[in-house]
């Protein structure tokens, strides 16, 4: 059994169709990176650098409470009281305004970690401890007992505000950790993605450009066997051609001759009569003429009579003659604009190649778009990068909040004295 060729339309599907799958399969890897990265992306956004705002404002209300319990203890009367106090409050419901949505975050997302639970929970802790040390400052100040209002500040108070503080930081630090991860598990997934991209774009052009190759000499090399034989049959065309005119020519002598055969059967016949006519005038003794001529007439008769028959079949013959040299002529007409067509379609396939070629260069733009959405992708991760300096920054304003929490430790032996401004932890 013979392997037969590819037809021309199973060459084109093979050819194309492999160009077709490695496009289909660039885009699916890249639609899903681009989803990867947009899931580390969103994740940066929508959940470590919310929580992140949550715990910031949370060291907002803390640090600013903390300065306001110190104005409480450093007031001359309780008239200067009433505005830190009030602050007090105002803060606390700021504290809570961030912490419950933070409570709610930790219920609804399944994938909190076991470290930002137990962070979360060291906040708590220092929030129920520091508050009653809040309320009995307060109350102290209120009764009158400056001493043990400053004392209780200094001694207690001031270092709860500082764990507490403390346990904030570490939550934002625990959420600027989380956010360089997935910034870079998105830079990873972007430097593989345009590795992959290049890669099957390279790969898609280079197997375009060999299946458009290989099917265009392909089908040059089968139209030019067919051209060729074309021009093969042309020869016993030509001669076949020469064949009729030639028995055309034969058929026309043979006419001519059986004209000349004719006339002389009709010659003979003649001269048979006018031998009967004189046997006649003679009498007997021209009797035995007679007959002679009698029997010369009737083979001229017969030999006209074969004659005509002769005459016609020799010209149906001309006829059939004439009719299939007209038939060869055509089919020679044919086989000329056969020869000519297969000339077409080789040029034909030529301008197949140079189409070929110019669809290499439009899956080089599909590239190019490629490319850009690649661009796209990096400036996305840009941005991650932006967002972590912007984390890291809130690493420094811990800092100045370490170093205005020192202003909290009070002399026990201080006396009260106008209220300073507020610098320090106003600052953070």
């Amino acid at each position: 059994m013979t392997n037969k060729p590819l037809t021309i339309g199973a060459r084109l599907a093979l050819g194309y169709g492999a160009f077709f799958l490695l496009m289909i399969v660039l885009s699916v890897l890249a639609a899903g990176r681009v989803v990867e990265i947009d899931r580390a992306l969103n994740h940066i956004n929508d959940v470590t650098s919310v929580k992140q705002r949550y715990a910031v404002n949370l060291r907002a209300s803390v640090r600013d409470r903390a300065i306001a319990l110190r104005d409480v203890v450093l007031a001359p009367n309780a008239a200067h009281t009433a505005a830190p106090i009030g602050l007090i409050k105002t803060l606390d419901d700021n504290y809570a305004r961030s912490a419950s949505p933070m409570d709610a975050l930790f219920h609804e997302l399944p994938d909190i970690l076991p470290a930002e639970k137990d962070a979360l929970a060291a906040i708590k802790e220092q929030e129920r401890r520091t508050r009653p040390l809040i309320d009995r400052v307060v109350a102290l100040h209120a009764a009158g007992q400056v001493a043990e209002a400053t004392a209780l500040l200094s001694q207690q108070a001031a270092p709860a505000f500082v764990d507490w503080l403390a346990s904030i930081n570490g939550f934002i630090e625990l959420q600027e950790k989380l956010n360089n991860e997935h910034a870079a598990g998105a830079r990873r997934l972007a430097s593989g993605f345009s590795a992959w991209m290049v890669l099957l774009c390279l790969c898609a052009l280079v197997t375009g450009a060999f299946a458009a190759w290989y099917i265009a000499r392909g089908l040059r090399r089968q139209f030019v066997r067919e051209a060729l034989a074309t021009r093969r049959t042309d020869a016993p065309v030509s001669q076949v051609i020469e064949t009729m005119a030639a028995l055309s020519a034969s058929s026309s002598k043979i006419v001519d001759i059986i004209g000349v055969a004719d006339g002389l059967a009709f010659q003979a016949n003649i001269l048979a009569l006018n031998a009967a006519v004189e046997a006649a005038r003679a009498g007997g003794q021209g009797k035995v003429s007679q007959t002679v001529a009698t029997e010369v007439r009737q083979l001229a008769q017969r030999s006209a009579a074969a004659a005509r028959d002769i005459r016609e079949l020799v010209g149906s013959s001309a006829e059939h003659v004439e009719a299939g040299a007209r038939l060869v002529d055509e089919a020679g007409s044919r086989m000329d604009d056969i020869a000519a067509a297969m000339r077409r379609l080789i040029e034909l396939m030529g301008e197949t190649g140079h189409a070929a070629a110019g669809e290499g260069m439009h899956a080089g733009q599909v590239g190019g778009a490629i490319g850009h959405m690649n661009e796209a992708v990096c400036h996305n991760a840009v941005l991650v990068q932006q967002a972590t300096a912007a984390a890291t920054a809130l690493e420094a304003e811990a800092d100045r909040l370490a170093q205005s929490v020192g202003e909290l430790r009070v002399d026990k032996a201080q006396q009260p004295e106008p209220r300073p401004a507020l610098v320090g932890l106003s600052d953070c």
